[in-house]
């Protein structure tokens, strides 16, 4: 990745004027910078995530709308509380099973969550899928840059109140 690529994905991100697009941009751009397989944007509501966005390159589509109980799901709830990138494979073999079950039902074989940082708190989660190889620190942050430069145009977007 370079500079002139990422400085690219922000100008894009920049460009959008809706919620709706600019996590559309979002998932487009990771997939691009990442050279992942699909990324989506979910909602963090309490303990519930919500399937907001997503854009995927295979031939799978991943499963947009669907909610999940982030307390299922012990890496998903560590990235939401800390806001640190994780990532995990179906591969390794200390994986949580949990994740594991769901990578397989969708057809991957690797996850990199970042929190979508906004409004002080962890308003959502990027998730980047790979069908084939895992992810590594400097694709974390890499995710987690964008993720941030994300939030912050969602301040701009989003009214306060919905927040």
């Amino acid at each position: 990745m370079t500079t002139d690529s990422f400085e690219r994905s922000s100008a894009a991100l920049q460009a959008e004027t809706t919620i709706r697009g600019l996590l559309g941009t979002a998932c487009r751009e990771a997939v691009t910078l990442l050279d992942a397989t699909a990324c989506a944007i979910s909602r963090v509501i309490g303990d519930l995530l919500v399937g907001l966005d997503e854009h995927t390159v295979s031939a799978r589509p991943l499963a947009h709308g669907h909610e999940y109980l982030i307390s299922d799901f012990p890496l998903t709830r560590e990235v939401v509380e800390s806001g640190q990138a994780r990532w995990v494979s179906r591969l390794d073999s200390e994986a949580d099973e949990d994740e594991s079950a769901l990578l397989a039902q969708l057809g991957f074989e690797s996850l990199l969550m970042v929190c979508l940082p906004s409004g002080g708190a962890c308003w959502g989660l990027v998730e980047v899928y790979n069908e084939q190889g895992g992810f590594d620190v400097e694709q974390a942050g890499l995710a987690s840059r964008l993720a941030v430069e994300t939030g912050s145009l969602l301040e701009r977007l989003e009214p306060p109140s919905t927040r």
